[in-house]
């Protein structure tokens, strides 16, 4: 009789810690006492002048063979790069502990690539192509950077996520926050934004396949349409501009190669029931798979950082 009582009892124990823990799991995602977004600590409100933008000052400069790695601004975290005036095809790499960040690279303006380490050594070369699939090195150099800050690395555009004050996607980041007054409220605001826009463009998911192609946020914006890899880039292009650290990661998940964004906030606060925001530390957000299938449970692993 007392061992049927004691087993009765530890299986009464076991059931109300799972409803407890069930109910604490529930009111932490789907509390409706909750209001959505949090209200957030108030911030100053950014402006279009506060929106930081590269500049290549020549101050310090790498030149061989027609080819400009311009590091003056690698304490903010990013250099700048230009080819010369050909019709060759052109490449850059940024080489730093055992990483090798490769980006197609222009005649006609600058090339921005960010110093995803922050501080340290980084190997920068650029190649031209010769036949094929075959590249030569043109010019290379080790810059050592100290960069003051490793959340400006995020602030400034680069060729990823590129742009400047006549993006479309600049000015609409603040027309649509002009009434928030945190960083949490203009970060649901931009979420919300680029899900409610966009919708997935399998067609060019497929031609992706087979062809890499940058994102164009103005492209994106007027279409309404993109891949991952376009959600991902407008929701971190608005917010960068809004003074909010983000960086934009590929990778792949159980589903397939994907992109989805980072962000970087020292408010707190919910901007649905399933994403909550602590102070300092970065904040997975996928924008894509959220408009498709609402929630994904399975995992992430980083691949590229920009």
């Amino acid at each position: 009789m007392r061992l049927r009582r004691r087993r009765m009892w530890i299986q009464i124990t076991i059931g109300v810690t799972v409803i407890v823990i069930a109910v604490a799991v529930t009111l932490r995602f789907a509390n409706p006492l909750r209001s959505y977004p949090s209200k957030g600590k108030p911030s100053p409100k950014p402006t279009i002048q506060d929106v930081r933008l590269p500049s290549q000052p020549g101050t310090r400069v790498y030149e061989k063979s027609g080819y400009t790695i311009d590091y003056s601004h690698a304490d903010q975290g990013y250099i700048s790069v230009i080819g010369p005036q050909d019709d060759k095809i052109k490449k850059v790499q940024v080489l730093f502990d055992g990483f090798t960040y490769t980006y197609d690279l222009g005649s006609d303006r600058y090339t921005i690539l960010p110093l995803q380490k922050g501080t340290g050594e980084y190997t920068v070369r650029t190649m031209r192509n010769t036949s094929g699939n075959a590249y030569t090195v043109t010019a290379s150099t080790v810059i050592n950077a100290t960069v003051a800050d490793d959340l400006t690395i995020y602030l400034y555009p680069n060729q990823i996520v590129d742009y400047d004050l006549q993006t479309l996607a600049v000015n609409k980041s603040f027309e649509i926050t002009q009434k928030d007054e945190s960083d949490i409220q203009r970060v649901h605001t931009i979420y919300r934004y680029v899900i409610d826009l966009l919708s997935y463009d399998q067609a060019k998911a497929d031609r992706a396949k087979d062809i890499f192609m940058l994102p164009d946020l103005d492209q994106t914006l007027t279409s309404k349409k993109g891949i991952c890899f376009d959600y991902a880039a407008l929701m971190t292009a608005m917010l960068r501009v809004q003074g909010i650290p983000t960086r934009l990661i590929t990778g792949y998940t159980d589903i397939a190669y994907h992109a989805w964004v980072e962000i970087y906030l020292v408010d707190v606060g919910w901007i649905n029931p399933k994403i909550y925001f602590e102070s300092k530390i970065w904040k997975r957000v996928d924008p894509t798979f959220d408009d498709s299938f609402g929630i994904y449970f399975g995992d992430y692993q980083t691949k590229y950082t920009y």
